[in-house]
């Protein structure tokens, strides 16, 4: 019973739409239909009253998910790197090079005393140059005893103790090379005194003889001074017989010598005190070179056998 009043309602209406449809089809030719231009909404379109808007969720690009963080390969390349990749940021064990260094190894203003450069010489020592000094002098003086004129040789070979340094064939050598030296000034002081003129005929044949005897001693001690410089110790026979040669070239230039006074023997004259003073020292200079030689090669043929 209660529905009959609801029919009666609709069918009231729908004579109402019947009546008022022919009236406004006059004028749908004027004007659009209001239909036409905005549709009605269908009911399947309009969101159901039980079921309430709620508002989107955001893009998953902007919020990742709770559940899977994100990586770095997976970070957009505006996205700036994460803090313990910036390369601003030294290692832990990386050491800037103006920082100071480490306490352990102390600054060169701070090094000890008794530090020094590798490429520094050490200072020289005064007590063991003075040593080694007094060392080859005692050599000398040791090996002029066996000399006949001791004290001409070591007062002429001890300047010279810093460069024998207590080597026998340097010590030969210098003796024979201070000999030569003494021979050369003697033939220039004998040709000198020929070449002066007023010599009386004794003298004159004395003082060219003279200068003929010391220019073979010049000779002489020349090649001796050749062999002696370059002999050879490891070759034992080759030794001695260098050594024989220069034995025999000194004692040559010896004879050369005497044979040049000899020639002053009836003559007294200034000429003769003169020319003596300067033959007599190469001559003593002369047996001592020899008798260091002498020493020089049998010490050598005892250390080859030995």
């Amino acid at each position: 019973m209660k529905l009959l009043p609801q029919i009666h309602m609709l069918l009231l209406s729908i004579a109402i739409l019947l009546f008022i449809t022919p009236s406004s089809s006059s004028s749908s030719s004027l004007s659009p239909s209001p239909s036409s231009s905005s549709p009605l909404l269908s009911p399947s379109l309009l969101p159901s009253p039980s079921k309430p808007l709620s508002p989107s969720p955001p893009p998953s690009s902007l919020s990742p998910s709770p559940s899977k963080p994100l990586s770095p390969t997976s970070l957009p390349p505006s996205s700036p790197p994460p803090s313990s990749l910036s390369p601003s940021s030294p290692p832990p064990s990386y050491t800037s090079p103006t920082s100071p260094l480490p306490s352990s190894i102390p600054p060169p203003s701070s090094l000890p005393p008794s530090y020094s450069s590798p490429t520094s010489p050490p200072p020289p020592s005064s007590s063991l140059s003075t040593h080694q000094n007094q060392t080859n002098l005692d050599y000398i003086k040791t090996s002029c005893n066996l000399t006949i004129y001791k004290t001409l040789c070591y007062t002429s070979l001890s300047p010279y103790a810093s460069k024998i340094i207590s080597n026998p064939q340097k010590l030969s050598v210098t003796a024979l090379n201070l000999t030569l030296s003494s021979a050369k000034s003697a033939s220039t002081f004998i040709k000198n005194i020929s070449h002066g003129g007023g010599l009386t005929g004794l003298e004159a044949v004395a003082v060219a003889d003279c200068v003929e005897e010391i220019g073979n001693s010049v000779i002489s001690l020349q090649d001796s001074m050749r062999e002696l410089d370059s002999v050879n110790h490891t070759d034992i026979a080759k030794f001695q017989m260098v050594m024989s040669d220069v034995e025999t070239w000194v004692s040559a230039a010896l004879t050369n010598d005497e044979t040049c006074m000899d020639g002053f023997s009836r003559i007294k004259s200034v000429v003769k005190d003169l020319v003596r003073q300067h033959v007599v020292q190469v001559a003593r200079l002369t047996s001592n070179a020899l008798a260091l030689i002498n020493m020089y090669a049998s010490t050598q043929e005892n250390l080859s056998y030995s």
